[in-house]
């Protein structure tokens, strides 16, 4: 028996929606959520004002030319961790750039991509923690067998400043 006859029957009663009062609150609810979680992801998905730590090491260099550690107020998205690492802009990977491999809610991960055919290869992984993203770029130059890595520490700006 088709369930349109079942109901015309009084066999099964149809479900309706609630009236007056609970249609407002149950409404009500919805919406004010709908409205906090569309607010709270397009806040996260901005870049925002970070202290950043940048840690470089090359380990073929002599001791001390081998570490060096760099400073700066920057606005990062997190979304979007491509150019993080000051290191890709030097002219030895003008080529190269980091392509996201996958992403979730406590950390990110890149891989290297060069188009020069000198076979440089990488990666990057970044952690996500409440108060600070950390993130490491290890890097091997082709040719040259020499390799380095960047570490990466930002820290939420206590003074924010627009981006």
């Amino acid at each position: 028996m088709p369930f349109q006859s079942l109901v015309s029957a009084g066999r099964v009663k149809p479900i309706r929606p609630p009236s007056g009062w609970l249609a407002c609150v149950l409404g009500g609810v919805s919406l004010a959520w709908c409205g906090l979680s569309g607010a709270a992801f397009a806040q996260d998905s901005r870049p925002r004002p970070y202290e950043v730590v940048t840690e470089t090491d090359m380990p073929h260099l002599e001791e001390n030319l081998r570490y060096a550690t760099r400073r700066e107020r920057r606005c990062i998205d997190r979304h979007d961790l491509s150019a993080a690492f000051w290191m890709l802009g030097h002219a030895s990977l003008q080529d190269c750039r980091l392509v996201k491999t996958g992403q979730d809610a406590g950390s990110a991960s890149y891989r290297l991509q060069c188009n020069g055919g000198h076979g440089t290869t990488g990666d990057a992984h970044w952690q996500f923690d409440a108060d600070r993203m950390t993130g490491t770029l290890r890097v091997r130059l082709g040719g040259k067998n020499m390799t380095f890595h960047q570490r990466i520490t930002a820290t939420p700006a206590k003074i924010a400043t627009g981006c």
